[in-house]
């Protein structure tokens, strides 16, 4: 409940349509090359607003961060280039510079005031429930951000919330609808089948070398050695200069006076309060409703009194995030609570209880313990914040420093040996030459960073690259040698050329004997027969039904397959052939149960909820495909 009573605000958002992946707030942000470096390309243009490399490796990055963390250890870069996300990165950013357009075309903005109270509700910089001024800072310079560029993307991430509100205001859902949806949902089918195994017929399938090589000439691109590159890098890790980076008291005052906005501390209130709620299972819910004021209005008597305060909540206040505390709510500032809950708090003085007060949650008695008036930090208070920026300021400037360094003597190597020990011979840089490697070769650190690997591939056999940040570290690299990319001789991956035809031959030849079992099937032979005569087996996927996405045992995605659920005992034969990993399925309808209408009211909620999303993607996609329409939209492929 102490969360609940929080509001909910759009202070992260990336219209829906854009690609559903939000990240915290670092998308936006300055991200991993920081200042210097290589100087960006451009990646797309919309409209003559350019989207630089740098840009679109950063959300690139998150986005395949954020689905290895998902995905764990079935991340694979295969699972990469499915997703697409290296177009998917750059459509986010083309949609979001089309809408924030939009919005400027129809005066839509956000005031200064909104953008303070977005920040001061994330929960990335909340510290017991209430905005953390020096968490603030912390969390920008580990991140290596500026307030200010901050700060202005998340007005521009209030402005989309914001024409993605206008867009979406009609968009409605039935009852009807939410009705039929869950029949369809819940509704199960049991299938038998019959699989035909490729790999059982890939025994009998001979592959000559002239027609391996025609297939290598025809299919080239399926052999395609990518291009991989040698190089030799240089690592300088921040933290390995952090103890040279002392910041003075005058660094420190000459700071806050030159940043003092970032200092302003809002009013606050330290207060503590007991929550009694009405019978949410009661019939006559106006009747709960005036119990539940009876019952405050009781226990406020008892406060007025001289009961104390902690002691009622612990035994009376149904929330449970404060109750343990005795309703303590800690310290918190204006936009964080509810509006009724907010606006009587801040109206009491300090040891004063409020009347009951009513809210969305239920009944409130609030006791205010102590206030902050609006003003500034004092610079003691924001001493170690400031330290803290300063002297990773410092360690990123000293660590470039030792790359120059090294950059120099580098220029003079006559080998890689030579390289390496002038590297060794400044501390903190880590040195390494590497092996040949691909833009997807994840096991080399220098294809995991997006930004490197954006860098060592633009370079040609011989240069090197300015100094380029990451958020550990700043690297300095020289591509040594570069192998384009090239079809093999047949003499290198005939084998698997042949592999490959095999495979293929194996694989029609088991869909064409699946296909010719389906057709005695319809012609009303006996399933059990058919296979039996064949030597394979009737299995049964039992029951299961749309929500489940997948059939059981077979493993064959449902959700793109609607007329598998009208099967029946009339045309108890699935159409077609379908294929999974190799193995090709004859299907027939076994048996149905049909959605219960005793499970609707405890799924509606969430039928409407989905339904309503699909909704709004629609729209917004529409939204969205019509500014295309109206733009002036490139993309350098070669940059993806």
């Amino acid at each position: 409940m102490l969360e609940g009573i929080r509001k909910r605000r759009n202070s992260a958002i990336i219209l829906v349509a854009f690609a559903a992946i939000i990240v915290v707030f670092i998308f936006w942000g300055v991200g991993p090359n920081g200042g210097g470096g290589n100087e960006p390309g451009v990646v797309a243009s919309v409209d003559g607003v350019s989207i630089t490399s740098r840009e679109y490796a950063n959300l690139y990055k998150r986005q395949v961060e954020f689905y290895r963390e998902t995905f764990k250890d079935q991340f694979t870069d295969e699972m990469v280039q499915k997703l697409d996300l290296k177009h998917k990165s750059v459509d986010i950013l083309i949609n979001r510079i089309l809408a924030l357009k939009e919005a400027d075309a129809q005066g839509i903005e956000a005031s200064e005031k909104e953008v303070q109270d977005a920040i001061r509700s994330m929960p990335a910089f909340s510290n017991n429930g209430s905005f953390d001024k020096d968490l603030y800072f912390k969390v920008l310079s580990s991140n290596r951000l500026n307030p200010a560029e901050f700060e202005k993307n998340v007005e521009s991430d209030i402005v989309t919330a914001r024409i993605r509100a206008q867009v979406l205001k009609d968009v409605a859902v039935t009852d009807d609808e939410v009705r039929a949806r869950y029949f369809e949902e819940n509704k199960k089918i049991d299938l038998e089948y019959i699989a035909v195994d490729s790999a059982a017929m890939k025994g009998g399938v001979i592959v000559t070398d002239e027609e391996a090589k025609e297939y290598l000439q025809k299919n080239a691109s399926d052999f395609m050695v990518p291009l991989r590159v040698k190089a030799f890098y240089a690592f300088a890790k921040y933290d390995n200069f952090s103890g040279k980076a002392a910041v003075t008291d005058a660094e420190v005052k000459e700071y806050y006076e030159k940043n003092k906005n970032q200092f302003e501390a809002p009013a606050a209130v330290k207060a503590r309060h007991i929550l009694i709620m009405a019978d949410a299972k009661a019939q006559d819910k106006e009747k709960a409703k005036a119990d539940a004021r009876s019952k405050a209005e009781d226990i406020l008597k008892k406060v007025r009194s001289g009961a104390d305060f902690a002691t009622l909540a612990r035994q009376a206040s149904q929330d449970p995030g404060s109750v343990k505390q005795g309703g303590d709510l800690g310290w918190f500032q204006k936009g964080i609570m509810i509006k009724a809950f907010e606006e009587s708090a801040f109206a009491l003085n300090k040891n004063e209880v409020s009347n009951v007060v009513e809210t969305e949650f239920g009944f409130h008695i609030i006791k205010v313990e102590d206030k902050k008036d609006s003003g500034y930090l004092p610079i003691k208070e924001a001493e170690p914040s400031i330290k803290e920026a300063l002297a990773g300021q410092k360690s990123v400037t000293l660590a470039r420093e030792a790359l120059m360094k090294l950059d120099a003597k580098a220029g003079q190597a006559k080998s890689d040996d030579e390289m390496k020990k002038a590297a060794l011979s400044e501390k903190g840089i880590r040195a390494a030459v590497t092996g040949y490697f691909s833009e997807n070769d994840q096991r080399e650190e220098l294809a995991r960073n997006q930004d490197l690997n954006l860098a060592v591939f633009r370079l040609s056999p011989g240069e090197g690259s300015r100094i380029i940040d990451t958020e550990e570290g700043a690297y300095l690299l020289k591509v040594l040698d570069r192998k384009d990319a090239h079809v093999p001789d047949f003499n290198e991956v005939g084998q698997k050329v042949k592999d490959s035809i095999a495979l293929e031959k194996a694989g029609s030849a088991a869909k064409n004997k699946a296909r010719q079992l389906l057709d005695r099937l319809k012609n009303g032979e006996d399933m059990a027969k058919v296979a039996a005569a064949e030597k394979l087996k009737v299995d049964s996927t039992g029951y299961f039904g749309r929500v489940e996405g997948f059939m059981p045992r077979t493993g064959i995605f449902v959700g793109d397959k609607e007329n598998l659920f009208t099967l029946d005992e009339k045309a108890p034969y699935f159409p077609e052939v379908l294929s999974q990993n190799g193995k090709h399925y004859v299907l027939r309808f076994a048996g149905v149960k049909e959605a219960q209408e005793a499970g609707f009211e405890m799924k509606k909620d969430d039928i409407r909820s989905r339904l309503l999303t699909e909704k709004q993607d629609e729209v917004l996609t529409k939204w969205l495909n019509g500014l295309r329409e109206k733009s002036e939209i490139t993309v350098n492929e070669g940059m993806l």
